[in-house]
């Protein structure tokens, strides 16, 4: 267990010991074979084994300090705003992200982990152990020990990455820059497709390529301009460290409000944030360009 006044170095070394452990765990997993079934009659929340397995693990990892998506529901709103609001670290994590991609045998999936203190995520890692699959041939799975991916990192304001195979890091942290490029693309995950339409005569083009993390990714690394987030708490919590540390901020649409001061506030009493949209974008003035672009369904 963590220490609830660790320094920040140690919080970091956690998080990424524990993604180590469960992406290699997944990898195996997906390897050997499952069964997918669905949380309920909600045939678009997948649920495998695997997720399950990785839950265990952040129980084991992080103890009573730890909200997660599998028992989020036994927690409840008020204690997670508790746990949210102290000085002592509070793990958040999604066992695994994009279950509907790591059930399907594509890319866009990975385990991540975010640690939160004084109602703030502080540090968050993300590891997409598939993520990097190659294109100039049909697609295929990769075994558990040859695949290759890439990992995310963030902590004081600083982003790092480093490629992975078969789930750990093949060489150290690296410093990630926020990339100068522009391409136009706005992440567009199905959750926001469901409630909003993109006018494209606005030069804005929706992409999207499995869950929140595979989507954090491509921002991350200049495939994407910018992205929307109307997800759960444990989506948003382990992504935006790196986002803000990429010099991203969060605009409410269609107003452009900052989020509030509290983490916990930007979600409802189920920890969804699915009645608002929130703009990731570089600057107010991106922001406004892009909310002009976005209408109900």
């Amino acid at each position: 267990m963590i220490a609830p006044d660790a320094p920040a170095g140690d919080v970091l070394a956690a998080l990424l010991a524990f993604t180590e452990e469960a992406a290699p765990l997944a990898l195996a997993m997906r390897a050997e074979g499952f069964a997918m079934t669905n949380k309920g009659p909600d045939l678009g929340q997948a649920l495998t084994e695997a997720d399950l397995a990785v839950s265990r693990l952040l129980h084991a990892r992080f103890g009573p300090d730890l909200i997660e998506e599998e028992t989020a529901d036994d927690l409840g709103h008020a204690a997670a705003k508790a746990m949210l609001a102290r000085e002592a670290w509070t793990f958040v994590g999604d066992p695994i992200d994009g279950t509907r991609p790591f059930a399907g045998g594509l890319s866009g999936w990975g385990v991540m982990a975010a640690a939160c203190r004084s109602g703030w995520p502080r540090a968050g890692v993300m590891n997409l152990p598939a993520w990097n699959e190659y294109r100039s041939a049909p697609a295929r799975t990769e075994n558990a020990e040859t695949a290759e991916g890439i990992l995310f990192a963030a902590s004081e304001g600083q982003a790092f990455w480093a490629p992975t195979r078969g789930g750990r890091r093949t060489e150290a942290l690296r410093p990630l820059a926020p990339s100068p490029r522009r391409t136009g693309h706005v992440g567009w995950l199905a959750v926001t497709a469901q409630r909003y339409t993109v006018d494209y005569g606005r030069g804005w083009f929706p992409w999207s390529e499995g869950g929140t993390i595979s989507d954090a990714a491509l921002l991350a690394t200049g495939r994407l301009d910018a992205t929307l987030s109307n997800n759960k708490l444990w989506d948003l919590a382990p992504i935006l460290p790196l986002f803000e540390a990429l010099g991203f901020g969060l605009y409410h649409w269609p107003d452009l409000a900052a989020p509030p001061a509290a983490f916990i506030d930007l979600f409802d009493a189920e920890l969804s944030a699915h009645d608002d949209l929130w703009l990731v974008c570089r600057d107010r003035d991106q922001a406004a360009d892009l909310a002009r672009a976005i209408r109900r369904a």
